[in-house]
Parts: structure tokens; sequence; C-alpha cells
């Protein structure tokens, strides 16, 4: 009997802690991402010293990355999965930089003219995870609650405009960060990629889903472990609400009701060693890397379902609109979000369909449910009561 006592006991305080977690926490462990894959494509005639370079310069460089590097010629791809990716000519070595899903590509250069190839081909392998922008907002992302990075369009009018709109997100997040469930200490921050540095940061913007420069600004919430959270937003997509309410979610406790693919957004292309995970497991309070971590948070997200605490009747789908949708007066709390000013728009004959008012995005989860501490009296009372009993029952049979 006191065993069993114990065995439940034990049950009750882990289940008090399930909610220790928020989003941003699931950001940092990797619960099983897809890595990227780069195909170094090589002649057929390419000399062995050659190809110990390429080998050899590419497992130091991706070596504690999520990127896992292939060299092929064109007769041994020709029978692989790098089919797919096999360039028409292969006159040097050249790479081909796939998405965890393998649904999308990008070249990258690994020779330079008049350069020796053991200069660029570490310039060349270095560039898909080093480049001065994505590197500051790395940096912004690992520390704070989450980063809004603004990729400027052509329209220098609509590029002040979202960046304006940007920082009025981070003022509603900021103003509700002191009820969050698990304490954030830095506030959300906007970064911008300048039009003038497009170039050097492609293959970071890439990986984001940013290919090309648009007429407007797009936008991308970065958070965790240089995760994203939801779609690129541009367009009709790209509004004060939505933004808000992705924004808002970073906060949000892990069993908010939200679908998995919130809490485990793609991840950039980036280097993880040592220093930086032995940092985060200090920041964060837990080693996002302990396999106990990754089972706990495992058994989490697998739960499914509704939410809990504030969020107990959320069930929120992956999609924007399902986000979006989740956040509905009745859902969750919502936000009263200052309304975006719309661009100005050229006038027409024919009469614009009314539109739906957009849903009013939520705020940051406050404090509405027990604390842990409140939880753990609560489990421990019938603990104390329920032991009691087994003692007298006890010394009863004894006597």
């Amino acid at each position: 009997m006191r065993k069993l006592a114990t065995i439940l006991s034990l049950v009750l305080a882990i289940d008090a802690l399930a909610c220790r977690f928020n989003v941003r926490d699931v950001g940092f462990v990797d619960l099983g991402s897809d890595p990227y894959r780069l195909y170094i494509f090589v002649p057929e005639n390419t000399p062995r010293a050659n190809l110990e370079i390429i080998q050899s310069t590419a497992y130091a460089t991706y070596l504690e990355s999520n990127i896992k590097f292939e060299i092929q010629t064109p007769s041994k791809a020709a029978d692989g999965e790098a089919k797919a990716f096999l360039p028409k000519e292969v006159a040097e070595p050249i790479g081909v930089f796939v998405s965890g899903d393998g649904k999308r590509s990008v070249p990258v250069k690994l020779t330079k003219k008049g350069q020796p190839l053991a200069v660029s081909i570490w310039d060349g392998l270095e560039s898909v995870i080093d480049s001065p922008r994505r590197n500051a907002v790395l940096a912004k992302v690992y520390e704070h609650y989450g980063v809004i990075l603004v990729v400027e369009g052509k329209n220098a009018a609509e590029n002040d405009r979202i960046k304006k709109q940007a920082a009025r997100v981070v003022a509603t997040i900021t103003a509700r960060m002191d009820r969050l469930e698990k304490e954030i200490k830095e506030a959300p921050v906007v970064e911008v990629i300048a039009g003038k540095d497009f170039a050097a940061e492609k293959t970071f913007l890439w990986s984001l889903g940013v290919d090309a420069i648009a007429e407007t600004p797009q936008v991308v919430v970065l958070y965790g472990r240089g995760r994203q959270m939801g779609p690129v937003l541009r367009d009709e997509r790209l509004d004060e609400h939505s933004l808000t309410a992705i924004v808002n979610t970073i906060g949000l406790n892990c069993e908010c009701g939200l679908d998995r693919k919130w809490m485990q957004g793609t991840m950039i292309p980036q280097s993880w060693d040592e220093d930086v995970r032995k940092h985060f497991a200090d920041h964060l309070g837990f080693d996002p890397e302990s396999p106990a971590i990754r089972v706990e948070m495992s058994q989490i997200l697998a739960k499914g379902g509704k939410g809990q605490g504030a969020n107990r009747n959320a069930q929120i789908g992956g999609t924007l609109d399902e986000l979006l949708m989740g956040y509905r007066e009745g859902a969750l709390k919502i936000a009263e979000a200052t309304p975006t000013n719309a661009a100005p728009k050229k006038t027409v004959s024919a009469p614009a369909p009314e539109k739906k008012a957009s849903p009013s995005p939520p705020v940051v989860e406050s404090k509405t449910g027990y604390s842990i501490v409140g939880w753990m009296i609560m489990a421990g009372v019938p603990i104390l009561i329920g032991g009691a009993i087994i003692l007298l029952l006890g010394r009863r049979s004894n006597s």
C-alpha cells in the first residue's frame, strides 16, 4: 500500500508540472526535424586530392549543424535521390541545397575564378550557414521572445508602413509579457533585411520561403532555435491581426491546444555546437539536448486535443486560418489590437464586396489558471489525506 501511495504521489506531481514549458521552449528542442541536404556534384574525372579537400571541408563545416552533405558524380547521382537535383552540366564542383521536405532547392556556388579550390570551397560551404545579417538576426532570435523579420520590398512607402506595424505588434506583446505563465525576459524585436543585403542573404531567406524581392515587404516570425512560426506573411495576408496572433503564440504554454506544426516550425540552416548548447541549458533552465526533456516534450505534444488552463477549450489546427479562427471570441481571450491603416487603393467602378471582419488576435496568455505551486498544493493535500487513511488502516490490521 505504501508503494502504491508513493507511485500515486509521483504521478500527480508530474502531471502538475506538465505545463512548465512554453512554445518558445519547445522551439529549442529538436524532436526529429528533417535535416537540410547539400548535394555536392563533381565532374566524373575530379582528382582524388580535390575530392579529399571537398570531403574534409564539408565535414568540418557541417559537423554540428542540421545539414547533411553528399558528394556525387553525375553517374552516381543518376541512380539515387540526388537525380532530381542534378544540374544539366557539371563542369566544376557545384552545390544544390535542398529543404528538409525535399520540395525546394537553391544552387550554391563552390568555385571562384582565380581562387584555389581549398579557398573557394570554404566560402561556398559556409555561405549556407554564415552571413552577416543572418548571424545578427539569429543572435536576437536565441535571446529574445522572438523576432519579426521584415524583408523590404521595392515600395519604400510600404516598407515604412509595415515596419511601423511590426513595431506596434511588438509594443502590444511586450505590454502583456508580465502575464505569461512562464517568464520570458527579453521582449520581441523587429529586424530588417534591406534590399541591398538580399543577395548576400539569399540562402538564409530562401530557407524561410522568401525567394525574391517583392514589390511590397514580406514578413517572417522567428523563435526558439531559429524556427519559423507560421507562413511568410505577404500581400493581403500581411495585416496587424495576423502578425499579432502569430507572435502571441510564442508565449503560450505548450499544452495550449496548438497543432504541433506551430511548436516545431521549420528550422533555418545553422550550427549548434557544444558552447551554444551549454549556454542555452543555463538560459532556459533545462537542457534542450537532454533525452529526458525530449521524451517529456514528445509526450506532451503527443497528447493533442484541447488545451489546458486558460486555453482548455481551444483546439487549433496547423494553418494560419485555423489559428485565427481558434482565437475568435469565445475560444480564447482576444486582444483589442489597433487596426492597421490599410494601404490606399485605386477607385474602381464596381462596388467592392463587403469584407468580413478579421478575427482579432489573442493576448499573450495570462495567468488565469493555478500556478505550479498551487497545483502541487492541490495535488499534495489529497495525497496526504490518502496516506493518513492508509496508515490508519495498516495499524488497525496489525493490531
